[in-house]
Order: structure tokens, then sequence, then C-alpha cells
């Protein structure tokens, strides 16, 4: 949609704040506040290749005009944008931020260069990027991310990161310059909070068999959201260390669950935290209730269950509340929560024996609650019934989004999503006329270990209960890496650039094992992918990762292989794509349903590389080695569509099934090249296909100018 019909419509056609909610869905208020974000052409010279809906901004009658330079300083506003108060058209000029109001309405543009400039958070290629200590400008030794946006005393956006802390407490980290580096803030409960009934009440210390909080049970896998009537409800999942489970046997029938064996047990709560500030200190947290438990043999019955972890809150367009979870066993869950309390909406929030639990467990994998069943998926009474209807529902457990071998589900939301292929008229804007506008849900889910073969995967759906399908139609579904009976739309996996295509100073990391991420769009509508990426040759080391993802012109999900370096989500043209790219040039990644590297005990190698191809202008057809594969046809708001005279295959051979993609042409800092340039994102669209497989371009960029190489 063009800028002036989207800074109206987040004012005033949203029940949530802003772009978060329309991305994202992770606030409830009715907030009268609206963001946008526009551009300046930081490039000079006689040829201007923006996109006029790109540079500019409309509010109309606005007052109270305030600007702040990059650095959050107050300046002249016209230093900003510059604002025609007949058209109520705010002009992009330079880098940093606009503030206004206008009808009870305030507004917060952010103005930033076309062509990236250098975000300055180049990896120093040692030991310290993957600590949490010497590392945190990168997010070095962080684990499962969750965002947060607040904003400080002007307005100034400022972003939080809670994350999985082991012991003691989840981690938190803070950004105040867009996301680009990151201090470390400190833990959301301390050591001595332990003997605080109001954190620690006795029924958790029960559960978990804990005696501190200093190791005898870990903090994983937080989400936090902003909390009806203040402050913030921090969703986490507490597992028992394997030192405190307990040898368990049970009064029921042998069938009913394993005797004599130990139980690993889980569980998710909230807490609610009044101010962050006080993160880092005593008594941050305070506890609300139980939304979770799960209680696992550790042999092979406990392969088949429900794990009650990993949670992550979505609100629909209605302002109803749900909370996804789940870690592989029967595969990822959806329960409805009271917005107004943040807990159950089915009021059961009271803390259940081990035994009650197990009674769960079985209702969903034998279909009697007396009987543990069939330690195999296939043969279970939840695969017949997901497999068949799309769809399963248990009392406690809610509605099934995912079957198989994942965990760590998150769900954005995405309003007003026109979708439309190559054929269709396009507006000035970029958009496509006629097209209905519809409201999305994006499911993503890390498939396979996350230290063998992690892979984020996932689907579509027009209700945040499901079904979530690929762009086949597929269902979401994992037997185990490489499977042929795989479904999905596999969003990110393992890669990296050949040799070749890296200049002398990138020191960025293979994308290894990449998963257990978050999806968020920040008020000025940036969407972001924060994930996991270990060193493929020492896996113990990991880092999370920041990437701007976009929908494509069909509706998917496309993530920017590069990492966020500040840049807009703008229309490219065609003419300006190849007047700013050496001679059609650009490295190609394939992701295929296959394992992205070879495991060597905590060490490996990526077995998935980049290729180099040719878009050539004239022709329209994509060459490798001099040979035409394909074509390619460019359309839209900088929309782009390949079709392969043959299925693609990755460097390694393995073929991606795939010989249509619709994908996105953007601005990026390029990972490989070290400097500004463009990126092509795409997901697979071929028909008859119940997977679907994304692939990756970026240019080898002619851009030059003042901060736009490293």
């Amino acid at each position: 949609m063009g800028k002036t019909v989207k800074i109206v419509s987040l004012a005033l056609g949203s029940l949530l704040f802003a772009a978060a909610f329309a991305a994202c869905g992770k606030t409830a208020d009715v907030k009268k506040t609206a963001g946008d974000r526009i551009c300046y052409d930081n490039l000079g010279g006689a040829t201007s290749y923006l996109a006029e809906a790109d540079t500019q901004s409309v509010v109309k009658g606005a007052k109270n005009i305030k600007g702040y330079d990059k650095d959050g300083a107050e300046v002249p506003y016209a230093e900003i944008a510059t604002y025609d108060a007949a058209s109520g058209t705010f002009t992009a000029v330079s880098a940093g931020r606009i503030s206004c109001t206008a009808d009870g309405v305030s507004y917060s543009i952010e103005v930033v260069p076309a062509y990236v400039t250098d975000p300055k958070n180049q990896y120093k290629g040692n030991v310290d990027d993957m600590s949490l200590e010497n590392g945190a400008q990168f997010l070095g030794n962080t684990h499962d991310p969750s965002y947060l946006e607040t904003k400080d005393e002007n307005g100034n956006p400022v972003y939080y990161l809670f994350s999985t802390g082991w012991a003691t407490g989840n981690d938190v980290h803070v950004s105040y310059d867009g996301m680009l580096n990151w201090e470390y803030a400190g833990k959301t409960t301390q050591t001595d909070d332990y003997d605080n009934a109001a954190i620690f009440p006795d029924e958790l210390k029960e559960w978990m068999n804990s005696t501190n909080n200093g190791g005898d049970l870990q903090w994983w896998a937080p989400d936090i959201v902003e909390a009806q009537g203040g402050g913030y409800w921090l969703y986490t999942c507490l597992v028992m260390a394997d030192s405190r489970m307990p040898l368990l046997t049970s009064t029921r029938p042998a069938s009913f669950t394993p005797s004599n064996v130990r139980y690993s047990r889980a569980c998710i709560v909230m807490y609610h935290i009044k101010d962050l500030n006080m993160i880092g200190g005593d008594g941050a947290a305070e506890y609300k209730g139980v939304l979770m438990q799960s209680a696992i043999p550790q042999n092979s019955v406990g392969a088949i269950d429900v794990n009650g972890i990993d949670p992550q809150i979505i609100y629909d367009t209605n302002g109803n509340m749900f909370m996804a979870f789940g870690s592989f066993g029967t595969g990822n869950w959806l329960i409805e929560l009271d917005p107004q309390t943040g807990l159950r909406k089915d009021g059961g929030n009271d803390w259940h024996d081990w035994e009650e639990i197990r009674t769960f467990r079985n209702e969903v994998v034998s279909g009697d609650g007396e009987k543990s069943g069939s330690g195999s998926l296939t043969a279970t009474h939840v695969y017949a019934e997901f497999t068949q209807k799309k769809t399963f529902e248990h009392p406690y457990y809610g509605r099934m989004l995912s079957l198989g071998a994942m965990e760590a589900p998150v769900i954005a939301r995405h309003d007003n999503v026109k979708i439309a292929d190559e054929t269709a008229e396009y507006d000035a804007a970029g958009d496509p006329v006629g097209a209905e506008s519809k409201t999305y849900y994006y499911s993503m889910h890390s498939y396979n270990g996350l230290d063998d073969h992690y892979q984020m995967w996932g689907g579509r759906s027009e209700s945040v209960q499901g079904a979530y399908l690929s762009a086949g139609g597929g269902i979401v579904y994992n037997v185990g890496v490489g499977n042929a009976a795989n479904e999905g739309n596999k969003y990110m996996g393992g890669f990296d650039w050949q040799a070749s295509s890296k200049v002398p100073s990138c020191k960025e990391y293979a994308a290894c094992l990449t998963g257990h991420n978050d999806l968020f769009t920040t008020q000025s509508g940036v969407s972001m992918a924060a994930y996991i990426v270990r060193k493929h040759t020492a896996t113990g080391q990991f880092l999370v990762q920041n990437h701007q993802y976009y929908l494509n012109s069909k509706g998917d999900i496309c993530i920017n292989p590069n990492r966020y370096g500040g840049e807009i989500d703008r229309s490219v043209s065609e003419e300006e794509l190849f007047a700013l790219t050496d001679n059609g040039k650009f490295e190609m990644v394939v992701l295929t349903n296959a394992a992205d590297w070879n495991r060597n005990g905590s060490s490996g190698t990526i077995n998935n590389l980049s290729q180099t191809v040719t878009l050539d202008k004239e022709t329209h057809r994509i060459l490798r080695g001099g040979s035409p594969i394909g074509s390619w046809v460019m359309y839209g708001k900088g929309y782009i569509k390949f079709t392969f005279d043959a299925t693609l295959k990755g460097s390694n051979g393995t073929d991606s099934g795939e010989t249509v993609y619709y994908g996105v042409v953007r601005p990026a800092w390029l990972a490989n090249r070290n400097r500004s340039g463009f990126t092509i994102s795409c997901m697979g669209n071929t028909q008859g296909t119940k997977r679907s497989m994304a692939m990756f371009l970026n240019s080898y960029p002619t851009i030059t100018g003042e901060e736009l190489q490293g």
C-alpha cells in the first residue's frame, strides 16, 4: 500500500499499536500512535532511482513537529525532513526521526538512507564474538530470542531482546541504535529471589524439585509482551536440571506410563515485570501463574510426548490472545489466553501432579488416558487425526499447529496482504490493482535437533488457529532431516557464500544450524527475524543474528540472508538494480530438503555453498557458467519471479524440487562483500509440491560513496 494509506491506517484501523500489531500481534492495547519509515537519496548524482512513495510520508495537519538526528539528539526538524503543510507531506532529507501529532494521534517517522551505510557491527572474527561478556555487542552466547520495542524520553525506539539464561534467570540485552549493536542488561531474576514467595511459590519449587535458583532449574526460551494495565508479561519455561530429575513409579497399570524411570519436568509460567529498569536487580519479576506442564520419561516412550516449553504470544485481529508452544515429540500447539490476565482463558491455571500430566499426554498419543500408546508417531491417535483433518484439539494442550520433530513455534500476523503475480496490474506505488486485502498468520518452527540439523520451516494460514500450509498446500510436518515425507516452507537453513565471493574484510559466519527464532515488526514497519547461528567448526559457540524479512507478491515470507544493517524495505526497479550491479552478476544460494552441513562431532563443514550466476538484462535469462538455466521478470514493488528450465539444485547436487520462485529485490548490507548492495530473497512456488524451498541472491554491487563500503 502507499505511504499515505499506511500511516493513516496504522493510526485509525488497528486494535494494537502501530505496525507491531500488523505483523506480530504482541500488544493488545488501543494506542493512538503510528509509525512510518522513509528514505533519502544518499548517492547523489544526476539520476535518482527512488520512488516518490519511498521518500515521502503524509500526515495531514501535523503539529508539534520535532526532529532528532541519527544519534537521538533534537535538531531543527527540517534538517531531517521538510514539511509541506498544504499537502501534509514530509519529504526525507537526512538520517534521523520526525515526531508530530495530528488529530490526537502521535506519529513517529524514521528517515534512513536509501542505500544502507556501514552498520559498524562487523564481527571481530575471534572467540569474543560468541561470548556473553565480550560479545554482548553481537548477542554472543545468546539463545532463543524474543524482541520488545519501547521508547526513551524523547520517543526514540529502544529495543530489548530476552533470551535463554540457563541458571538464575533469562538473559536480557538492550539496543539504543536500532538493533545494530547491543548491551547486556542482566537477568530477570537473581539467586536471592529464590526465597521470595512472590517470585518462587512453593508449588513451583515442588514441581521443579529445586532447592535454589543457581542451577537446580534452567530458564529457557522466553517471550515478552506488554501487559494489560502496564508493565510487561514475561512468559518463560523452566526446565528441571538433570541432577534434579526424580525416579518415579506410578500406582496405575504398567500400560499407563513407565515406572522406575527418571522423569524430566518442565513448565511454562508467567511473570509480571513492572519496570524494565529493574532488570538485573532483585525482585524485578513477580510470579503470576502456570500455563503448561510436562513430565517426560527418560526412555523411548518419552520420544512421543507434549513438551511444555517454548512459549510465544500472538493476538488475532479481534484482540484474542493465544500462546504457541512445544518442542519435539508430537509437534507444536496453541492455547487461548485471557487478554485481561495473560493466563489461560479456560481458567486451568492450577498445578497438576505428574500423573495427571501423563493422562493428558496419553489422551493425545493413544486416545485413552490410561494407555501410553505407540512409540512411533505414525501409529499414534494424534497422527491419524491431524494428517486426515489438518487439525486436532485437546482440552489441556489446545489446538495442534504442526506435527513431528520440531520446536520453538512462533506466529506473526500480517494485515492488508495483497496476493498477485507478474500478470497483475500494479499502481505507481507498486501495489497490485484490485487485489483483495487479507490478514495472514505465519508460523515458523525449528526442525531437527538444535546442534544436529536445525532449520527454520513453517507455513501460512488465514486463521491464527491454522491449518498452517506451505506454498504448495502441505502441512507443517517433519519426519527428520532430508526425509521425503517432510512438508512445509523451508525459510532458512545452513549455507555459506563461496570463498571467491568474499572480500578480504569479510568476517561473517556461515549460516549454520539456524533456528529458534522470533518474528517481530517495529512500529516503523521493519519486519525482523532473530535466530541462532552456530559456529560450524565448534557448535558449542553461538550467537543470535537479526535479519529483515519481507513478503513476496504471493504473500510468503522471504528472509534477507544478510544481517540487518538498518536498510529500508523499499522498492527497487530493474533499472536501478542493473545500473548498480556489476554486469548482472550475483551469488545464488539454493536451499533444499537435506542436511546443510556434514557433522563431525562438535565440528563440521557447510555443504551448501553459493554459486555465481548472471541475470541477463537484455534476454531476461539467468546463466550459470555461461549457460542459460532459466528466466526472470521483475514487476510491482521490487518483486521478481524466476522460472528455471529444470528443478534447481544446491551446490552439493541435492535437488530443491523447485522450478518457480517468487521473491523481492531489496537494498542490503551484503555479508560477503562487506558493502552496500542488493539482495534477492525468494520462496519456491512450484505446483504439485508439499514443501517449498527458499533461494537467495547477493549482487556484486558497484555502489560507491561515503560509508557505503566497509
